[in-house]
């Protein structure tokens, strides 16, 4: 073999080996992104906090962790384990269409069950919860019933506008701070539970109510159905509304329970339940 035959043998072996070389090189490439493709597709999105249901909420156990349990039912047919913690107050406004998004999960209180014609519709999910109560209370003698549940935000406007009006002709104040002032009794549009169809006044809304029965058994019984009293007196600086013993909201009946246990509002236990998350 001549020393250029040698020379051509060597050449076509070293181009041999680099092809060889970027074959494997590209196979190796290939492999690593299907696998990050694989690592990502495969992998669970985290939950954004705000994404949080209710079922979730409702679920914390004891090492403050969410744990999915199944539906219990108490002895009124009651799912013990589901709860609706939305925080509604002048810091956390529903959205603009809530309003009008809410009107499909509303129902009717069969008459039964209330003492107004004039607002009438609770949340489907409270109905069965709150009637429950009612029919309870109705069969321990107790005349309990639903005064105002529901309110959409143009019933709010109207109210929060009259108690503006008369907060001005009785004190004086104007603007801003006869608004401030009306707001710790009746809430701005958008700002109050009742909004939401997830609460309701019970008989009057009247600081007389707790002198009543209904206030007793109500203080008594009311989280076996899943409702808190909402405005405490004690907790006014965190509400920024006054004692109302008429006023109860849904919640749910263990977060009920929980949230008495510890006794919190509303606002403290949603923040106990963030802080505690595991």
């Amino acid at each position: 073999m001549t020393e250029r035959q040698l020379a051509r043998k060597k050449a076509i072996i070293r181009r041999r080996i680099f092809l060889g070389l970027c074959f494997a090189v590209l196979v190796l490439i290939i492999a690593l992104v299907a696998f990050i493709i694989k690592a990502v597709v495969s992998a669970p999105e985290d939950k954004n906090p705000s994404e949080i249901t209710s079922s979730d909420v409702s679920d914390v156990s004891s090492d403050n962790k969410v744990e999915e349990v199944e539906p219990q039912v108490n002895e009124y047919g009651l799912d013990v384990t589901f709860s609706n913690l939305l925080l509604v107050n002048g810091k956390n406004p529903l959205p603009d269409d809530y309003d009008k998004n809410v009107r499909e999960f509303l129902v009717e209180i069969d008459p039964q069950y209330r003492n107004n014609n004039y607002v009438t519709k609770i949340h489907k999910d409270v109905y069965p919860y709150i009637t429950a109560m009612v029919a309870k209370a109705q069969k321990d003698g107790v005349d309990l019933k639903v005064w105002s549940p529901f309110r959409s935000y143009a019933d709010q406007k109207v109210l929060f506008e009259n108690k503006v009006k008369r907060v001005t002709d009785s004190t004086g104040l104007t603007g801003d701070a006869a608004e401030k002032e009306a707001a710790t009794v009746v809430a701005r549009p958008g700002t109050s539970e009742h909004n939401t169809g997830l609460c309701a006044d019970f008989n009057m809304a009247s600081s007389k109510f707790a002198d009543t029965e209904m206030y007793k058994w109500m203080t008594e019984n009311a989280e076996d159905f899943g409702f808190i009293m909402r405005y405490r007196e004690d907790k006014q600086p965190i509400t920024g509304v006054i004692h109302e013993s008429w006023h109860w909201r849904f919640v749910g009946i263990n977060v009920a329970k929980d949230i008495n246990r510890l006794d919190m509002c509303l606002e403290e236990y949603v923040e106990y339940l963030e802080k505690n998350r595991g």
